[in-house]
């Protein structure tokens, strides 16, 4: 009998370190090896199973996020790939896991264009531009001020270049009544017959604070008064330059919860602006709100030209602007290596954007499309193009505009970020 369980207990041990030698293979899958001859087969990485089995629902992160983090999906293979960035020399093959890692946890332009009513990423936008719909709506009855004649997709949402999860929403209400100035293009002027109109100013020009204020409030007002089968628990902040609301996001389940933001700003439609481009209408030119500090109250924007080079360029562009931002956030939590991560680095997207309209005016052809097996040397050339001896940089349609003031942190970041591409390549 003694033998018998004897002999059991070492069937079971033997089970269990099976288990275990299985689960470690298993999450080493997509692990940097020293060997550059093994094989490496991208589709096994895809297909099997997450380590933690609330990390995606189809292919969206559902963990819960901050207002300032991002909480980020299959966090042992970051923590692999965080390990094997910041180590002095890097493995070839870390590319092939960084690789790995963005096919699940990206925007996939590939899968959504071939089949966008399936895509995930799309249907968490889909029920954002629901919501906002009734919203803008319900604002205008509160506050005719803001009527709205357009509402723009703007940001990483509209280019369908997100990363880690869909939790980032940005959208442009174009104001109705409001133009611009006649007498000074960077002012606007209302041609409404809103009272509230008064307390926006005691001569003009409008202020562009006491406007946003207004439109904080008509928001607060306006979510208290409609119901969504998707977004709840609505807390309402006032940015620099727009308003931002913060919701708890559900596909119907209580465990795929998740927060998300969705960041709205006002624009007018310019009438006139100087040394317009062959190719830009002033439907693609906006008025926005300018950072406190920065001079005037408004200042020009092209967000739907940006969207639309992302979106008419080919889906290996927009790999190559998810891996910079990939990049820019690992080297960022350099020394924070935790599932929460900022939502903001050194190297803010839209710096890597810009940079990256620049090399594509070179090197980007429609007819001869980038492949996925120089995704980093393209990189590698697009943060070529930040001018590391510089104080600003301009936008990429507007020489006249510096959009970015360079900081030592962010030129520190580039060069390093620069360093270890060219070990991958």
């Amino acid at each position: 009998m003694r033998i018998i369980q004897a002999a059991k207990r070492i069937l079971n041990v033997s089970v269990l370190i099976a288990l275990i030698f299985s689960f470690v293979y298993e999450v080493q899958s997509c692990r940097p090896t020293v060997n550059p001859r093994k094989d490496f087969d991208i589709h096994s990485c895809v297909s099997r199973r997450d380590t933690n089995k609330t990390d995606a629902i189809n292919g969206v992160c559902n963990h819960n996020t901050r207002e300032n983090s991002i909480c980020l999906p299959d966090f042992m293979e970051w923590e692999i790939i965080h390990a094997g960035w910041h180590r002095p020399v890097i493995d070839a093959q870390l590319g092939k896991s960084i690789i790995c890692y963005l096919d699940k946890h990206s925007h996939s332009r590939e899968r959504c264009d071939k089949s966008p009513t399936t895509c995930d990423w799309c249907r968490v936008g889909g029920h954002v531009r629901d919501y906002l719909k009734q919203l803008m709506k319900k604002v205008e009855e509160i506050c005719s001020l803001f009527a709205i004649k357009e509402l723009i997709n703007t940001g990483s949402s509209a280019e369908k270049s997100n990363i880690f999860q869909a939790s980032e929403f940005d959208h442009l209400a174009i104001l109705e009544n409001f133009r611009q100035s006649p007498s000074d293009p960077y002012e606007i002027v209302y041609t409404g017959s809103d009272e509230n109109y008064e307390n926006l100013t005691d001569n003009p020009p409008i202020d562009v604070r006491k406007l946003l204020n207004l439109f904080q409030k008509s928001i607060s007002e306006a979510v208290q008064l409609i119901h969504s089968d998707h977004l709840s628990a609505p807390t309402i902040v006032l940015g620099k330059t727009g308003v931002t609301s913060y919701f708890f996001y559900s596909d119907g389940s209580d465990a795929s919860r998740t927060k998300i933001s969705i960041d709205i700003a006002i624009g007018v439609h310019v009438q006139q602006q100087p040394a317009i481009r062959d190719y830009m209408s002033n439907k693609d030119v906006v008025l926005v709100p300018q950072r406190p500090g920065m001079g005037s109250q408004w200042r020009l924007s092209y967000p739907t030209l940006e969207r639309n080079m992302l979106l008419k360029s080919d889906a290996s562009v927009t790999r190559v602007y998810q891996l910079l931002k990939f990049l820019a956030a690992l080297h960022h939590s350099k020394d924070n290596l935790r599932r929460n991560i900022p939502r903001k680095s050194s190297l803010t997207t839209y710096v890597l954007k810009t940079c990256l309209f620049r090399y594509m005016r070179y090197y980007y052809r429609p007819e001869n499309p980038w492949t996925s097996e120089d995704v980093f040397h393209h990189a590698l050339g697009v943060l070529d193009r930040f001018p590391l001896n510089s104080t600003e940089i301009t936008s990429f349609f507007n020489s006249d505009i510096v959009e970015f003031n360079i900081t030592e942190e962010s030129k520190k970041a580039a060069a390093e970020i620069i360093s270890k591409l060219e070990q991958l390549i």
